[in-house]
């Protein structure tokens, strides 16, 4: 991981002003961050698929004397999204942060995975991230003032992992565009700040809702979700503290931003001596054992 740049100032310095849009802050991690940066003193736009959900964020942080206000949109809609952008932009005059973070999961094998739930985790979790960058990004060029975008990727870009294969494909994409924003933007010499945020394990509903909306009858596929869902439930970080934790580290000037500093630098170690070393991927019966999912031969 880089050095983190010094003379970047704190997160309650940098951030304590100013707009922020979080798409998918109607829940989990993107509700965390949107309550965080609203009591840091920006004023948080709540977007979300979920009108309702988005109000009700919205409507608790203005309760709790922030400044927020909620906005309905489809990230996987590209003119709601650049709508969104324009109005923002011609009432705020300018945005700060934009956090890519809406996202879906998806339980089952791959080949048994419907196609159109393959096309719906991939256009909410990659394409929604570039109707995002594609929208938000020439406003801040020609605003010409600091600014700062954070997509939404997992330390599931740093492995493989069998029965959630779009969601682990989609977080690989999220990265590699994140890599290529950053390079793109310092060819500009834009002052706009690209950080990939990577998060481990932190309290959400994502394992339910994903077989609410595409259940499946694999056995192993629902043993791995419960699973997950259990360790998430009993260990994973409050989504207020990890936002904290890693809003921290998106005003530093950090590109690499962890929830679980330890945790996701050990996976990136990891992923690079397989990569160099040119193993094989993870025998996957050790992988889910691991979980307490025991596979059948």
């Amino acid at each position: 991981m880089d050095t983190p740049q010094t003379h970047i100032s704190t997160a309650s310095e940098r951030f304590g002003s100013g707009t922020a849009v979080v798409t998918g802050a109607g829940a989990g991690i993107g509700e965390g961050l949107a309550r965080h940066l609203a009591a840091l003193g920006m004023h948080v736009v709540v977007a979300d698929i979920d009108s309702a959900a988005a109000e009700r964020v919205a409507a608790d942080i203005t309760g709790d004397g922030g400044q927020s206000s909620a906005y309905s949109v489809d990230v996987t809609d590209a003119p709601a999204v650049d709508a969104m952008a324009a109005e923002l932009f011609a009432e705020f005059g300018s945005v700060e942060l934009l956090v890519n973070n809406a996202g879906l999961e998806n339980a089952g094998l791959l080949w048994e995975v419907d196609p159109t739930r393959w096309r719906k985790v991939m256009s909410v979790n990659v394409d929604g991230v570039f109707h995002g960058i594609h929208s938000f990004v020439p406003r801040m060029i020609a605003a010409g003032t600091p600014a700062v975008i954070a997509n939404l990727s997992s330390v599931a870009a740093f492995s493989s992992t069998p029965v959630q294969a779009p969601y682990t494909v989609s977080k690989h994409a999220v990265l590699a565009l994140t890599e290529c924003l950053h390079q793109e933007i310092a060819l500009i010499e834009a002052p706009i700040q690209v950080s990939a945020v990577l998060p481990y394990s932190i309290k959400s509903s994502i394992f339910n809702a994903a077989r609410t909306q595409a259940p499946t009858a694999n056995p192993v596929a629902n043993a791995v979700f419960d699973a997950m869902q259990s360790a998430n439930v009993a260990a994973g970080l409050d989504a207020i503290e990890a936002a904290e934790h890693m809003v921290e580290a998106i005003a530093r000037g950090d590109f690499w931003i962890f929830s679980d500093d330890a945790i996701c630098a050990g996976m990136a170690a990891a992923r690079g001596q397989h990569l160099t070393e040119l193993t094989d991927p993870q025998d996957p019966r050790e992988q889910l054992a691991m979980m307490g999912v025991e596979v059948s031969a």
